[in-house]
């Protein structure tokens, strides 16, 4: 295994310090529980993307805010939306790439200092998503009759929540 090694994982602790440049943070092998909610948020919401994204209908119904009416409130772009759901893919595996690397279990050639800072500001955009009151999102919405604001409140808000204290989490290094 050479300098350009993507995925480094060895038999001791010493192999991982080395890689991300801190101590102390358990068994070589073992993730921190931040990391491992992070990773798990990311893989479902990356499979749901990735479905929406080929072509899937599973969830379609409830996968943009609705106005009272039940209607898109991005009616307007719904022609962007498979594409969309793509680049959101792309997007949840580089910020699950920044969240290894930051913890030592993948090598990516940034400094650590970007890691931790992109990871912070990626966590601090999904709290406030959470908890700042639009119309159709967050745990403070106005609409809470639709189908996507039940959805919301009860599923979506939470995992970005869960989500974004993780990523500060990790990015504050526990």
């Amino acid at each position: 295994m050479g300098q350009h090694t993507a995925f480094v994982k060895g038999g001791c602790a010493q192999g991982r310090a080395k890689l991300d440049g801190r101590t102390g943070r358990g068994h070589a092998w073992s993730m921190s529980l931040p990391l491992i909610v992070a990773l798990a948020i990311i893989a479902f919401a990356a499979a749901f993307h990735l479905h929406w994204a080929l072509g899937g209908r599973l969830g379609y119904s409830v996968s943009l805010p609705q106005r009272p009416d039940g209607t898109p409130v991005m009616v307007h772009r719904i022609g962007w939306w498979r594409p969309g759901a793509g680049a959101v893919v792309i997007a949840l595996l580089l910020l699950a790439a920044l969240a290894l690397t930051a913890e030592g279990w993948l090598a990516l050639r940034f400094p650590p200092a970007f890691i931790n800072v992109a990871l912070a500001l990626a966590g601090a955009a999904f709290i406030l998503r959470a908890l700042v009151p639009t119309p159709w999102t967050g745990f403070f919405k106005r609409i809470r009759t639709t189908r996507w604001a039940r959805y919301d409140s009860w599923l979506y808000s939470p995992l970005f929540l869960l989500l974004g204290a993780a990523l500060v989490a990790i990015a504050l290094g526990d």
